[in-house]
């Protein structure tokens, strides 16, 4: 993959105070806007991910603008929770603080990089060159990307944990998305004219995004985007083999989804990946009726535990021999035969969630290779799970606009899926390494609060430089220092001058 050439302005803040002081004419002055996003950016640099990824896709004949550019405005595009490529123009190509920083050239955030589409676009190119890029990149381009990100989050010691979640989500479309796939779903609804619940076929189009995320941080270290009619288990092992090398084998307890559920997957993490696994079981497994027979049961310390609070009661079997699919291939085929022993598995019954009682029948059972004599640290375990649905997919959808596609392609929608995990990631990653009070504060809440913070503020640029300056430090800093000061403090500015 050929590199390209690329630079970015790089923050000198005592060097613009000096150069403001000595009444130095600066390149551009403009709005912050998101100069909030200062700091983030010298993380971003401070890792040296993008330098690592300026290449060009084998699908581009001729590269006018950077790779890496065309990145980053996609991934700015995505943290500042812009929805359709049509409001590109309008809200980031219009931000020329923020193209700067990037990497843009006052040249090119006026005139482009060429005479196409001249007097059409606004900013350094048309909004469809960017979508038309992301089409470009062949799967095996995405995956490097998003190889290189773990790789220097790793290097950095930003990814440490030992417990992964793996989890699916679909990413549903129209019919007219090239490559997409097709699944029947079958729902029971209500029918006022008949009186009664009728079955509703539906058939829904599009992908499946598969994704293997460190469960504490929520940073994502593989992904596949499938075809939404394909079952996850295909691509399990895959997936944990890359999230070992990736991790360099910190992948130690692994948090499944039940759509993964298979016993001769579940017997490889275990017996050939040395991997501790908790999924939970269906319903109608003839091991979640096995472990249900055990309900009236006591404690006997040997095969049954059971721990509880006025909230919560849970009960941990072990050696259940239940599930006869938990094996390799081999066993599973000699099912059926006399001399045929299943292999024993663990499980954990969840009898009271909340302060309400699961019904006989009704319980939530999880399998697990864990021991079970302290089940209520299984499902402590697990209910970090649950953050992906709460922290994990729905902060993807609703903050970062993930079910909203740049074109109706498979390539573009698989580029737009992996980019937007990659700057959710690496925002995670950001937040865990600064320590900040955003820690637990979404995209969404993130944004609103910065951008109060910034209303004051102007980013002033200097021939390779730049610095964020308030307003009242502007006019001190020129010798017209007004009356009234709400936010100045002179003394501290004298000092970050010297």
């Amino acid at each position: 993959m050929e590199k390209s050439r690329w630079q970015f302005y790089e923050r000198a803040q005592r060097e613009v105070y000096r150069k403001l002081r000595a009444r130095e004419r600066p390149e551009a002055v403009v709005g912050a806007g998101w100069g909030f996003l200062d700091h983030f950016f010298i993380f971003l640099f401070s890792l040296g991910f993008f330098a690592r990824i300026d290449f060009r896709p084998t699908r581009v004949k001729r590269v006018m603008i950077p790779t890496v550019l065309m990145i980053l405005t996609y991934e700015m595009k995505q943290l500042m929770g812009i929805s359709s490529m049509n409001q590109l123009e309008e809200h980031l190509f219009r931000d020329t603080a923020l193209l700067k920083i990037i990497g843009f050239t006052a040249r090119q955030i006026q005139e482009g990089f060429c005479q196409r589409g001249e007097g059409k676009r606004r900013g350094p190119m048309h909004r469809d060159t960017l979508g038309d890029f992301l089409s470009k990149f062949s799967s095996r381009e995405v995956d490097f990307i998003l190889r290189e990100a773990v790789r220097v989050l790793v290097k950095q010691k930003l990814i440490r944990g030992r417990t992964y979640i793996l989890d699916a989500t679909d990413l549903p479309t129209t019919q007219r998305y090239k490559g997409s796939g097709v699944k029947k779903v079958v729902k029971r609804e209500w029918n006022s004219k008949e009186g009664k619940e009728v079955e509703i076929v539906k058939y829904v189009y599009g992908y499946k995004l598969l994704v293997l995320m460190e469960a504490r941080h929520k940073i994502v270290v593989g992904a596949r985007v499938v075809k939404i009619n394909e079952h996850e288990k295909n691509f399990t092992k895959e997936l944990v083999k890359e999230g070992q090398r990736r991790t360099g084998g910190r992948l130690k307890v692994l948090l499944v989804d039940r759509g993964f559920i298979d016993g001769v997957l579940l017997w490889w993490l275990s017996k050939k990946m040395r991997i501790k696994f908790v999924i939970p079981a269906r319903g109608n497994m003839e091991v979640s009726q096995d472990i249900r027979g055990f309900r009236s049961e006591k404690t006997d310390g040997q095969r049954i535990f059971i721990e509880g609070t006025k909230e919560v009661k849970v009960m941990g079997v072990k050696g259940l021999l239940s599930y006869d699919q938990f094996g390799e291939e081999e066993h599973r085929r000699e099912k059926g035969r006399k001399d045929f022993k299943a292999n024993p598995i663990n499980g954990v019954m969840v009898l009271r969630w909340d302060r309400k009682e699961y019904p006989p029948g009704k319980e939530k059972v999880f399998l697990t290779n864990f021991p079970v004599s302290r089940p209520m640290l299984i499902i402590d375990q697990y209910d970090l799970r649950s953050e992906i649905e709460n922290r994990g997919f729905r902060e993807l959808k609703q903050g970062y606009h993930l079910l909203k596609y740049p074109q109706k392609t498979e390539a573009a929608v698989r580029a737009h899926a992996v980019l937007t995990l990659i700057i959710y990631s690496l925002v995670n990653a950001y937040k865990s390494e600064r320590g900040q009070r955003l820690a637990h504060l979404g995209i969404r809440r993130w944004r609103a609060k910065q951008m109060g913070d910034s209303i004051h503020k102007m980013i002033v640029y200097y021939e390779g430089i730049y610095g964020i300056v308030d307003v009242e430090e502007l006019f001190y800093l020129i010798d017209m220092t007004p009356k009234e000061l709400f936010r100045l403090r002179i003394k501290q500015l004298q000092r970050e001058i010297e």
